[in-house]
C-alpha cells in the first residue's frame, strides 16, 4: 500500500513536468481516479471535481491542481467536523491576514472568495449565513417525504447507473433498518469515489417519491467516522459563487474560527453588555455559524441573542464614529469665505426660472456655513426634481469666486457626463472652467489632472476617480457628493487625505424620514428641499394589470406618435442570467409585437461601459425612441423629450424606488406619463398602486413604504453600499439603532475623546474601521 502511495507521488511529479495527461498509459486522470479509490484517500470534493475536468484544463490550471494535490497528499490532512468547543490553539492568528494563509486556499479558491468580498480571515469569519434551514431530528428513512428539509442516517449499500438521454446517471442507494433512499447525482459523478459502499453518512435533503421509490436530488451529506456524531439540527445557508461549494466554504470558515476566533475582543463595554444582556462577541460569532442555542425562527428573523449582540456592536461603533466625526468637524477652524453676492445675483437673474422658497432657504444655510469659519458638513435632501443640483452649483460658485476649487462626485460615469454637459457651457459664460474626470477616460486624463493641480480648472466633475492619489488639487475648498447612499463613511473620510479638509455638501434624492436621517447621518447637518420648481409639469401615473398590456401600450403609443421618447424598466433583483433573459424577452416583445416601427434599444449591466455610454448618448439625442433597461442601470440622464416610463412588474419594486424611477421623466416642458404594469391581486399590491397613482410627494411615499414593506425592505442598505455592516440593517433594526445611539451619547458625555482606559478598545476599533480619532486642529488656508 505504501509503495502504491509513493508511486502515485512520483507519477504526479512527472505529470507536473509534462502536463499532457499522458504520464501513464490510459491517461493520468484515469490512473488518479483508480488510485484514490484503491488507497481510500479522502480527497476534498473540490479536488475530485477537478480530476474529472483535468483533460480539459489549461496548463496553468493543471499546475495549480497538481500542486494542491501534492500538498494534500504530503500533509495527509483530513477535513474534520467542527466541534462547537474546540481546544484553544497554541497561538492565535492575526485576523487581518489574507485568506491565502488558510490551509486549503490556493489561487483559484482565493479568487472565488474575493468575488464574495472575502479577502482576510476576518472577512471569512464575518461572512454570516444568509438564512437557516431546519433539519429537524434524525428520522427513519421510512418516514421521509415532504416539502420540508429532513435528515436521515444510513449506510451506502450500492451504486446504480441509469441510462438517460444525456448519458448514464449516477444514483447512490442509502439504507437504514426501515428502508432505502436514492441520491440522484446530477453532475456529481465524483460522489461515487467519496460515498463508497459501506460508508455511513448523515443525509439532509428534500425527499420525494419517484416511480414508487424514495429519492432526493437536493441534498447534503456528512460522512460519519464515529458513533459520537455532532448533529446540528439547524443548517446555515451561505451565499455562494461559481465553483465554490457549501462544503468547502464551511470547511474554510471552521478553519478560520479555530485559529482566529480568540483574537476578537468584546468591543461593547461590560456595563452596557450587562444592561442589555448581550452575548460575548466570540460566542455570538460561533453561534451564528454553528447554532446550538438559538431557534430556527429567531435566527431567520435576525432576533437571536447572538445576532442582537453583533448588531448592537455594529450600531454602537457606527454611532460613536459619526458623533466623534461631528465633534472633530465642529472643532475644525477654516478661513471664512467672503461672499460675492453680486456675482451670484447676476447668475440667478440669468436663470430661465425663479428659485423656490425652499431653495433660497437652503442657499442661506450654505452661506452661513461658508462665512462662519467652521467646516460645512451638510446633507441636502430633496425629492426628485426639487432643484438640488442648482443649489449645489450656487454653493460651488461662492467657493470658486473666493479663489478655491470645487470637486463634484457622481455615482456613475453617465451621471458625471450629464452634469458636465449641462453645466460646462452654462458656467463658461460666467468665466468658470469646468473639467470632467472619470475612471474610463484615457486621452485627456493626464491633461485634466495637470490643469487641476495648477488650479486652472475651477469645478471638477467626476466619479470616485476624484479620490485617487494621483489627483492633486491646487486648493480644494468644497466637495459636492451626488447621491449620498452610494458613498459610505470611509469614502467621506478619505477626503482628508487630499492635504486639506474641504467643506462637504452631500445631495440625496432618496427621501428618508427625518428621524431616521438624523440617526444615519449623525455627522451631517440636514437641509430639506420640499418644493418643486414653479412651472414643473406633473407626471400622470396609471396602473394596469399585466393582462391589460394592450391598453397600457396604446397610451404609450400616443406619446411616441407626438415624437416623444420612452423608458421601459424591468425588475432587477440582482445581476444574473435570469434577469438578463427577462429584459431580452421584454425587448423582443416591444420590438416585434408592440412597437415594430419604433427604434428600440436595450441596455443592461453586462454591456461594456463604452457601449452603455454610446446608447445613452444616442437616446439623449433622440436616436432611440424606446430604451429598455434594468432598474440597476442609471437611467437618470436628463432627456427632456423622454416623458413616458413603463415599469414592468411594478409590484416587485418598493414605493420609494418606483418614485425614484418616475422622477426620471417629465423633466422638460411636457406632461409626463408613468405606466405601472403589475401582476397579482392582493390587497397589498392594490394599495401600493393606489398610493403611486394618487400622490407624487416623495416623503409621504417614503413613510408609506416604511410602514407597508417593513424597515428591512425600505431602502436596501446593503445593496446600495451606504454602510459596511455585516449583520445590521438600520431599517429593520431601527429600535436597536436607537438604543445604540443613546449609549453612544452617554459614553461621549463622560469621555468626549474616548481617552479613558475602559474606552480604548472602542477607540481602537473605530480607528480601524472608520478613521483616526485625532484632536489636532485642521485648517484650510485662504
Amino acid at each position: 500500500m505504501e509503495m502504491d502511495r509513493e508511486r502515485l507521488k512520483k507519477i504526479i511529479e512527472q505529470e507536473s513536468q509534462r502536463l499532457d495527461n499522458q504520464t501513464v498509459f490510459g491517461g493520468f486522470d484515469q490512473y488518479l481516479k483508480k488510485m484514490i479509490q484503491k488507497l481510500s484517500i479522502s480527497v476534498p470534493e473540490e479536488l475530485l471535481i477537478d480530476v474529472d475536468r483535468y483533460p480539459q484544463m489549461s496548463n496553468s490550471a493543471k499546475s495549480i491542481f497538481l500542486r494542491d494535490l501534492e500538498t494534500y497528499l504530503k500533509d495527509g490532512h483530513q477535513s474534520q467536523p467542527f466541534t462547537p468547543q474546540p481546544s484553544p490553539p497554541t497561538k492565535s492568528v492575526d485576523s487581518q491576514l489574507s485568506v491565502r494563509t488558510i490551509n486549503g486556499v490556493g489561487p483559484v479558491v482565493e479568487k472565488q472568495l474575493n468575488r464574495l468580498n472575502i479577502y482576510t480571515r476576518e472577512d471569512l469569519i464575518f461572512y454570516f449565513p444568509r438564512l437557516y434551514q431546519d433539519r429537524g431530528q434524525i428520522i427513519p428513512i421510512a418516514k421521509v417525504g415532504s416539502s420540508v428539509l429532513q435528515t436521515v442516517m444510513g449506510m451506502v449499500v450500492r451504486h446504480e447507473r441509469i441510462a438517460t438521454r444525456r448519458g448514464r446517471l449516477l444514483k447512490i442507494v442509502i439504507q437504514d433498518k426501515t428502508g432505502q433512499v436514492s441520491l440522484v447525482c446530477f453532475n456529481r459523478d465524483f460522489l461515487a469515489r467519496i460515498l463508497t459502499p459501506g460508508k455511513k453518512i448523515l443525509l439532509t435533503g428534500f425527499f420525494q417519491m419517484a416511480y414508487g421509490k424514495k429519492e432526493t436530488s437536493r441534498f447534503e451529506y456528512e460522512i460519519i467516522d464515529s458513533e459520537d456524531i455532532q448533529f446540528e439540527s439547524i443548517l446555515p445557508v451561505y451565499g455562494l459563487t461559481d465553483g465554490l461549494t457549501t462544503k468547502k466554504l464551511r470547511s474554510l470558515i471552521d478553519t478560520a474560527l479555530k485559529t482566529t476566533l480568540s483574537v476578537f475582543q468584546d468591543t461593547i463595554p461590560q456595563p452596557i453588555r450587562e444592561k442589555y444582556h448581550l452575548q460575548r462577541k466570540p460566542e455570538a460569532i460561533l453561534e451564528l455559524h454553528h447554532p446550538s442555542r438559538s431557534s430556527f425562527s429567531e435566527l431567520n428573523k435576525h432576533r437571536s441573542r447572538s445576532q442582537i449582540a453583533l448588531i448592537f456592536e455594529e450600531f454602537l461603533l457606527f454611532a460613536l464614529s459619526l458623533k466623534v466625526r461631528r465633534h472633530q468637524i465642529q472643532a475644525c477652524r477654516v478661513q471664512p469665505i467672503v461672499l460675492d453676492r453680486k456675482f451670484i445675483d447676476h447668475f440667478v437673474q440669468k436663470l430661465p426660472f425663479e428659485l423656490t422658497f425652499a431653495q433660497k432657504k437652503v442657499i442661506k444655510q450654505i452661506e452661513n456655513n461658508l462665512t462662519s469659519g467652521s467646516l460645512m458638513n451638510r446633507l441636502l435632501q430633496g425629492d426628485v426634481g426639487s432643484g438640488k443640483t442648482l443649489v449645489a452649483i450656487i454653493g460651488a460658485l461662492y467657493i470658486v469666486k473666493a479663489g478655491q476649487q470645487v470637486a463634484m462626485m457622481a455615482p456613475t460615469e453617465i451621471l458625471a457626463d450629464q452634469h458636465y454637459l449641462r453645466w460646462s457651457q452654462v458656467l463658461k459664460d460666467f468665466g468658470i472652467e469646468v473639467g470632467l474626470l472619470t475612471g474610463g477616460q484615457s486621452k485627456e486624463k493626464d491633461e485634466i489632472i495637470e490643469k487641476i493641480s495648477e488650479g486652472k480648472v475651477h469645478l471638477v466633475i467626476g466619479t470616485h476617480a476624484l479620490l485617487e492619489d494621483y489627483v492633486q488639487f491646487n486648493q480644494l475648498g468644497l466637495v459636492i457628493v451626488d447621491e449620498q447612499h452610494r458613498f459610505g463613511v470611509k469614502q467621506r473620510s478619505r477626503l482628508k487625505e487630499k492635504a486639506v479638509v474641504p467643506h462637504l455638501l452631500v445631495m440625496s434624492a432618496t427621501p428618508i424620514p427625518r428621524t431616521l436621517a438624523l440617526t444615519l447621518y449623525g455627522d451631517l447637518d440636514i437641509s430639506v428641499l420640499d418644493e418643486k420648481p414653479v412651472g414643473r409639469k406633473p407626471v400622470e401615473t396609471v396602473a394596469f394589470s399585466m393582462k391589460e398590456q394592450a391598453q397600457a401600450f396604446q397610451q404609450v403609443g400616443s406619446f411616441l406618435e407626438k415624437g416623444q421618447q420612452a423608458f421601459v424598466v424591468c425588475p432587477a433583483i440582482e445581476e444574473s442570467d435570469l434577469e438578463l433573459s427577462n429584459v431580452n424577452e421584454v425587448y423582443g416583445q416591444l420590438k416585434n409585437k408592440w412597437f415594430p416601427r419604433s427604434r428600440v434599444e436595450l441596455i443592461h449591466g453586462k454591456l461594456p461601459s463604452k457601449e452603455k455610454d454610446d446608447i445613452m448618448i444616442r437616446f439623449s439625442r433622440g436616436g432611440i425612441q424606446i430604451l429598455v433597461a434594468t432598474s440597476v442601470i442609471e437611467v437618470g440622464i436628463d432627456v427632456p423629450n423622454a416623458n413616458v416610463m413603463v415599469i414592468e412588474n411594478a409590484e416587485r419594486f418598493g414605493l420609494a424606488q418606483l418614485h425614484q424611477l418616475r422622477g426620471r421623466i417629465g423633466r422638460g416642458d411636457q406632461v409626463g406619463l408613468c405606466v405601472l404594469l403589475y401582476q397579482g391581486k392582493s390587497q397589498d399590491i392594490q394599495k401600493r398602486m393606489e398610493i403611486m397613482v394618487n400622490t407624487d410627494d416623495g416623503f409621504l411615499i417614503a413613510e408609506e413604504d416604511l410602514k407597508m414593506r417593513g424597515p428591512g425592505e425600505f431602502y436596501g442598505v446593503r445593496q446600495s453600499g451606504i454602510l459596511e455592516f455585516h449583520l445590521a440593517d438600520p431599517f429593520r433594526d431601527w429600535k436597536i439603532l436607537e438604543k445604540a445611539h443613546e449609549e453612544a451619547n452617554f459614553i461621549l458625555q463622560d469621555d468626549p475623546r474616548l481617552q479613558k482606559p475602559e474606552n480604548q478598545i472602542l477607540k481602537k476599533e473605530i480607528e480601524r474601521r472608520f478613521f483616526q480619532i485625532s484632536s489636532d486642529e485642521l485648517l484650510i488656508e485662504a
